[in-house]
C-alpha cells in the first residue's frame, strides 16, 4: 500500500498560539460510508492542528489506512487531512470509531459507516427534482446538509409491489463530536413522478430518520433529504441505506441464550418475505447487532444477509410475553431469574409479570430498549412499576439509564408481586420491544475512564481518573489495570479502596521514546465474598457461597465541548494512548512522592514545571481534574482537601508554585492512596491539556 503524498489542504494563521501542544478534534469525514472490500479516499476535519499525521487507529478489525500530513510549522494549523482507507470484504459492519495519530497528539473520536451496498456520492447539484441524481437500488448514499435551506434529492425507478426502505444515518453520527455545538435534525420525504409526498420522517432511531413505502405503481420516484428546520453546515454528513431488499429495523424477541437457535419475527419490510426467521445466536455477551438470513429475491434457492439489527445474547432463561396480559390478573407468570421479552405494540399497552419474591432478598430489574449513544434502538419509552396483586405501586423508575428504566426491589413481605411495563407517554408500535432482565441483586460494579485518551511527550507523564459506580451493595476494592501499552509507556498500580469511588493512573513516556499510537484496554477486577443470608431465611446469598471474582471492563469518556463553555462526557468505545513529538510541558516535578499525615495536619508540596524552551505561556496547578467549578475528576482520600488561600497554583510564565492539602479532624485511616499535581495548559475556553507529576502516595494515620 502507498502511503499518500503530503496534502496540505487548509492552513489557518488564527487559533492556539504555535508552541502549544493540543489534540486534533475531528468534526467530520467525508465519505462516512464505505463499503466492504473497496479502497477509498477519506477527508478528515475539524479543529486544532492536523500536522504531521501518520498513523489511523479504528475500532475492531478489518479496516486500515495510509495517512500522512505536513509536519508541524510554527503559526499554521492544518485543518484536516486525507486518509486512504482500505476496508476487508469481511470486515464487521455498523459504525466504527478511528483516531488520527499526529506527532502533536492522539484525536478526538471519528466515526465511519461501513456497509455492504455500493456507495454512491451525492452530485454538487442536486436541489430540485429536475436535478434529482438517479441512484440505482440498492446502494448507500453518501452526502452532506451543507448550507442553510439545502435539498437533496435522488430519483430511481420501482416495480408495482416494492417495498423501499431508506435509513439515514446522520444525527447518529455528531453524539460523539468533541466541537460540534450545533447539531443537525434530518428529514426524509418520497414523492411520486407528479410531486405528491407519498412518506415522511423526521426520527425514528432517536433524531435519524427511517421510512419505508410499498410502491402502487411502476415508475420513477424522488428522494428528498433535508434538515427539518431547513438549516445547515457543512459539517453534517449523512449515509442512507436506500433498498429494495427485504429490511429489518428490529426482531422480537430481542434477546436469547448463547449458542442456542431461536424463531424470531422481523420488524420491518423483511416481514413480506416470512413472518418468521431462525436465528443462530453467538457466543459472545452482550448487546450486539446481528444479520437474518433472507432467501433472495432473485436467486430463491440462495439465502442473503438482512441489514443489522440490535440483539442481546443473556445468559438468563428468556421467557417471550403472552398476549393478553393487561392487566394485573392477566399477568404473565415469570420465575425467577429471568429474561423477559415484550413488546408494547400499541397505544395505550400495558403488559404485567406476576412472579414470587421473598422477604428481604433484592431482585433487579433493568428495561434494556432505548438508550441514547448506545446500539439499543426501540421506540419504547418505557416505566417500570412494582405493584402488590391488588395494583398498589410499591415501587418504579423511567430514568436511570438516560431513556431506561432500572429499580432493584426489596419485597418487605413474601409473595406475589407484580412488574408492570408501560411507555411512560402512552405510546405503542411494532417497533417498541424490549428486554428486562429480572435477577437477583447482587454485589457488582461498573467503571469509566475520564479522559479516552493520553498523549505523552518522550519523559512526560498524564493522569487518568477512574471512576466505580458500586451496586447492590458492592463494597469491596477494585484494581484497575491497562492492557495493550506500547512499550514506550508505562502507568502506575491502581486498586480504588473501600473508601472511595474514584482513583487515578498515572502513564508516563520513556526519555527516549519514539512516536507511538496504540488503542488499549483498561480492566477492573473485584473479589466478592460470600456474605450473610437475607434475614430470616437460612439460605445462602445468590448466587452461592463460594468467592467470585469480577472482572469489568472500563468505559472511556470523551470530553465534549458544551454550547456556552461547558464540559461534558460522552461515551465512547476507544481507549487511545500517543507518543507524541516533546509537549509544552516537559516534567511536573514535586517535593514528594509519599505522605503520611495526620488527622487535622496540612502540608506543602512544591511544584517545579519544566517546560519546553519555547513555551512561555501561562500554567495552574491543580489536583482534581475540573472545568468551571465543576469536578470530574478527584482522587484525594475522604476528608482531604486543597487549601487555596495556602496554595500557589496560578503560575502565569513562572515555573515554581505549591499546593497545600490539608485533612479533616475526623478523616479515617487510609494508606497509600495515589494523587499527582498536574499542569494546565490552556488550549481555549474549554479545552486543557493536563500534564502529571509522578503519582504521590498519601497514607493517613492516627
Amino acid at each position: 500500500m502507498k502511503t499518500l503524498q503530503p496534502l496540505i489542504i487548509v492552513l489557518v494563521l488564527a487559533g492556539p498560539v504555535a508552541a502549544q501542544t493540543s489534540f486534533p478534534m475531528i468534526t467530520h469525514a467525508y465519505p462516512v460510508a464505505l463499503q466492504r472490500g473497496t479502497t477509498v479516499e477519506v477527508d478528515v476535519s475539524g479543529q486544532m492542528n492536523f500536522a504531521g499525521a501518520y498513523k489511523a487507529l479504528f475500532e475492531g478489525a478489518g479496516i486500515s489506512a495510509d495517512v500522512n500530513s505536513p509536519p508541524p510549522v510554527p503559526n499554521t494549523v492544518v485543518k484536516s487531512v486525507k486518509m486512504k482507507v482500505t476496508v476487508a470484504k469481511d470486515a464487521p459492519l455498523g459504525i466504527r470509531e478511528f483516531r488520527i495519530a499526529t506527532t502533536l497528539g492522539i484525536s478526538t473520536v471519528g466515526q465511519l459507516v461501513i456497509v455492504d451496498d455500493p456507495v454512491v456520492l451525492e452530485s454538487t447539484a442536486n436541489n430540485t427534482t429536475a436535478q434529482a441524481q438517479a441512484i440505482k437500488l440498492p446502494c448507500v448514499l453518501a452526502g452532506k446538509l451543507e448550507v442553510v435551506e439545502d435539498l437533496d434529492y435522488f430519483k430511481f425507478e420501482a416495480k408495482e409491489g416494492e417495498i423501499v426502505t431508506f435509513e439515514m444515518f446522520c444525527a447518529r453520527l455528531q453524539d460523539k463530536i468533541h466541537d460540534l455545538q450545533k447539531h443537525a435534525k434530518p428529514m426524509m420525504s418520497l414523492f411520486d413522478s407528479d410531486g405528491r409526498e407519498l412518506a415522511a420522517n423526521d426520527h425514528f432511531f432517536f433524531a435519524d430518520p427511517m421510512l419505508s413505502y410499498k410502491i402502487p405503481k411502476a415508475g420513477t420516484y424522488y428522494l428528498q433529504v433535508r434538515e427539518s428546520t431547513y438549516d445547515g453546515d457543512p459539517r453534517w454528513v449523512y449515509a442512507i441505506l436506500a433498498t429494495n431488499k427485504p429490511y429489518v429495523s428490529h426482531v422480537f424477541p430481542m434477546a436469547g441464550n448463547p449458542g442456542s437457535t431461536i424463531d424470531v419475527e422481523p420488524i420491518g419490510s423483511a416481514k413480506s418475505v416470512r413472518e418468521k426467521f431462525k436465528l443462530s445466536i453467538p457466543e459472545r455477551l452482550g448487546v450486539q447487532q446481528l444479520q437474518l438470513d433472507i432467501p433472495s429475491l432473485t436467486l430463491p434457492a440462495q439465502v442473503e444477509k438482512s441489514n443489522l439489527a440490535t440483539f442481546i445474547v443473556s445468559k438468563l432463561p428468556q421467557f417471550v410475553e403472552q398476549e393478553p396480559n393487561d392487566e394485573p390478573s392477566k399477568a404473565n407468570r415469570v420465575t425467577l431469574p429471568m429474561g423477559i421479552n415484550g413488546r408494547i405494540g400499541k397505544k395505550r399497552d400495558i403488559d404485567h409479570f406476576v412472579f414470587d419474591a421473598k422477604k428481604g432478598r433484592p431482585i433487579r430489574f433493568e428495561l434494556k430498549a432505548r438508550r441514547f449513544g448506545t446500539l439499543l434502538n426501540s421506540s419504547l419509552h418505557g416505566i417500570l412499576e412494582i405493584m402488590t396483586p391488588k395494583g398498589v405501586v410499591v415501587a418504579s423508575n423511567d430514568t436511570t439509564h438516560g431513556l431506561e428504566a432500572s429499580l432493584v426491589f426489596t419485597p418487605a413481605i413474601d409473595g406475589d408481586y407484580v412488574l408492570r411495563i408501560r411507555d411512560l407517554n402512552s405510546k405503542g408500535s411494532e417497533s417498541s420491544v424490549y428486554h428486562i432482565d429480572a435477577d437477583w441483586a447482587v454485589p457488582d460494579f461498573t467503571l469509566r475512564c475520564d479522559p479516552d485518551k493520553a498523549m505523552i511527550g518522550p519523559g512526560t507523564s498524564t493522569s487518568w481518573y477512574v471512576h466505580v459506580n458500586r451496586l447492590n451493595g458492592f463494597t469491596g476494592p477494585v484494581k484497575v489495570e491497562i492492557k495493550g501499552l506500547p512499550k514506550e509507556i508505562t502507568a502506575s498500580p491502581l486498586t480504588i479502596p473501600t473508601e472511595m469511588t474514584q482513583g487515578l493512573i498515572v502513564l508516563t513516556a520513556a526519555p527516549n521514546a519514539e512516536l507511538a499510537a496504540a488503542n488499549v484496554e483498561l480492566v477492573g477486577t473485584a473479589t466478592l465474598t460470600p456474605g450473610p443470608s437475607p434475614k430470616g431465611r437460612g439460605e445462602k446469598s445468590p448466587p452461592d457461597s463460594k468467592e467470585t471474582t469480577l472482572v469489568r471492563g472500563v468505559t472511556p469518556n470523551q470530553e465534549i465541548y458544551l454550547p456556552g463553555g461547558g464540559r461534558g462526557k460522552f461515551d465512547v468505545n476507544l481507549q487511545t494512548v500517543a507518543v507524541t513529538t516533546p509537549s509544552d510541558i516537559l516534567k511536573v516535578d514535586v517535593s514528594t512522592n509519599s505522605i503520611v499525615l495526620k488527622p487535622g495536619e496540612e502540608i506543602k508540596i512544591e511544584v517545579t514545571v519544566q517546560r519546553r524552551g519555547d513555551y512561555d505561556k501561562g500554567v495552574f496547578l491543580d489536583v482534581l481534574l475540573q472545568h468551571l467549578g465543576s469536578v470530574m475528576g478527584n482522587p484525594l482520600p475522604p476528608g482531604v482537601t486543597i487549601v487555596p488561600g495556602k496554595s500557589k497554583t496560578l503560575l502565569g510564565n513562572g515555573s515554581k508554585g505549591f499546593i497545600t492539602l490539608k485533612v479533616a479532624p475526623n478523616a479515617a485511616p487510609i494508606e497509600n492512596v495515589p494523587i499527582s499535581v498536574i499542569a494546565n495548559v490552556s488550549i481555549n475556553f474549554v479545552v486543557k491539556v493536563h500534564y502529571s507529576s509522578v503519582p504521590i502516595l498519601i497514607s493517613i494515620r492516627k
